[in-house]
């Protein structure tokens, strides 16, 4: 409290009262949503749970409150939602961790929880193999196994495969050369990268010829 304010509490003859404040009804009881309380209560029973829908009914019948006052008075007929459970987001996470590793990386106990789930979803399960598929051509650096690949891929229905050999398609030559030309700049890449970690480290406290020596050093 302000000083002011305790000063003039203590000069008062009677100790302060609390001022209890009534809350405004709300809800089914508000006097706005009363006279369209029995429609909607019809409505329900009939099976229109739908907040927006009944909103626009009351609305042409003259009914001039808010939506979320609406949606407060309805929440009590809904039934509460069921919690979501730890369990559940973690079998999630580990049916996406079993998907994206190699089959022969996978334990013993592990192999036969994918095989009990990717043939309960179709598109779970059409992804897992286009992943697959896609895994071994690039090992055996099978071009005509990527051309059927991307047919497969681009007509799954599965957004993030069809943006993916969309982006094949775009420079589909590379990628070709990727899978029958023995040369590759990945070691020229790790090099770059190596040196660019080096200056970064030294950055604002050495100077060229330091950073010249950890370059050769390393």
């Amino acid at each position: 409290m302000n000083r002011h304010t305790v000063r003039r509490l203590v000069a008062e003859d009677l100790p302060p009262q609390n001022h209890i404040v009534h809350p405004r009804p709300g809800g089914l009881t508000s006097g706005t949503l009363q006279p369209y309380v029995r429609y909607l209560q019809d409505r329900w029973q009939a099976g229109c749970h739908n907040g927006t829908q009944l909103y626009r009914e009351i609305v042409l019948r003259g009914y001039q409150g808010s939506y979320s006052l609406l949606q407060q008075a309805l929440a009590a007929w809904r039934p509460p939602r069921p919690p979501k459970t730890e369990r559940k987001r973690t079998r999630q996470l580990s049916i996406r961790w079993l998907c994206l590793r190699p089959p022969e990386d996978l334990k013993p106990d592990e192999r036969p929880v994918l095989e009990q789930v990717l043939p309960e979803d179709e598109g779970l399960n059409t992804g897992y193999q286009l992943l697959q598929r896609f895994r071994k051509l690039v090992a055996e650096r099978d071009v005509p196994a990527l051309t059927i690949w991307l047919v497969d891929a681009e007509t799954s229905g599965l957004p993030s495969f069809v943006t993916l050999a969309h982006g094949i398609r775009t420079d589909v030559t590379a990628i070709e050369a990727t899978l029958t030309s023995e040369w590759s700049n990945g070691p020229v890449e790790g090099h770059v990268h190596r040196v660019k970690l080096i200056k970064r480290q030294g950055d604002g406290r050495a100077g060229f010829d330091l950073l010249r020596r950890r370059v050769l050093a390393a």
